[in-house]
């Protein structure tokens, strides 16, 4: 896309850009003009692009607007050569996190989020550690919510609930799908559901580097 563009109007797409990539939440779109105006939010879209980054429009808590996030490819490119993957022990507090903040009372009719996140009802670091003690030890625990909490993974709700972060709201359609099947595996392996995703996986999985993720010290 080639656009040329006035002196206002390049302001305008750069601010944008800025705000979608270092947010915690939405931006929303009247707060930007080039998110409101239709021929700048292609724009934005086009540069966000170019990098590996999408737009991706979001509505939650009657805020509607857009966030920014690496696109499907980028993501498993980095997560190939284990840029960006979580060590075990936060990969699995954030699972269970999500089962007891999102899954759990989804299914319990609690509430009727459609994304990832909510305002209740949260969990704890002692909730998580009772379904971790025969792998994981208190510390552990704690420290993996701190790291998750630091990339905005997870946050703390009322009285000190964790309840999943903003960083959630960049996944796109196709990684939010396969976080929950991630938690179908977990939950239900031996279902006919989890047997599906597997065999599915296995078709289009593409060829992997022969590289090992990083692992990230204690702090």
């Amino acid at each position: 896309m080639t656009s040329v563009l006035s002196d206002r109007e390049e302001t305008l797409v750069q601010a944008a850009i800025g705000a979608l990539e270092i947010s915690e939440g939405i931006v929303p779109s009247q707060a930007f003009p080039a998110l409101a105006d239709d021929a700048l939010r292609a724009i934005v879209a086009h540069r966000l692009k170019e990098t590996g980054r999408v737009l991706l429009p979001r509505v939650h808590g009657g805020i509607s607007g857009y966030t920014s996030g690496y696109d499907d490819a980028t993501a498993r490119r980095m997560a190939a050569n284990g840029i960006g993957v979580l060590p075990d022990v936060d990969r699995a507090v954030l699972a269970i996190a999500l089962l007891r903040t999102i899954a759990i009372p989804r299914a319990g009719g609690q509430h009727r989020s459609t994304s990832w996140l909510s305002d209740g009802p949260g969990t704890s670091a002692a909730e998580i550690r009772s379904n971790t003690d025969n792998f994981f030890t208190r510390d552990h625990v704690r420290f993996a919510v701190r790291r998750l909490k630091a990339r905005r993974l997870l946050r703390s709700g009322y009285h000190g609930q964790l309840l999943p972060g903003p960083a959630l709201l960049r996944l796109t359609e196709a990684q939010s799908t396969r976080l929950w099947e991630d938690l179908v595996l977990i939950t239900l392996p031996d279902s006919l559901w989890a047997d599906i995703i597997r065999r599915r996986r296995e078709q289009t999985a593409p060829p992997t580097p022969g590289l090992q993720p990083p692992q990230e010290p204690e702090p």
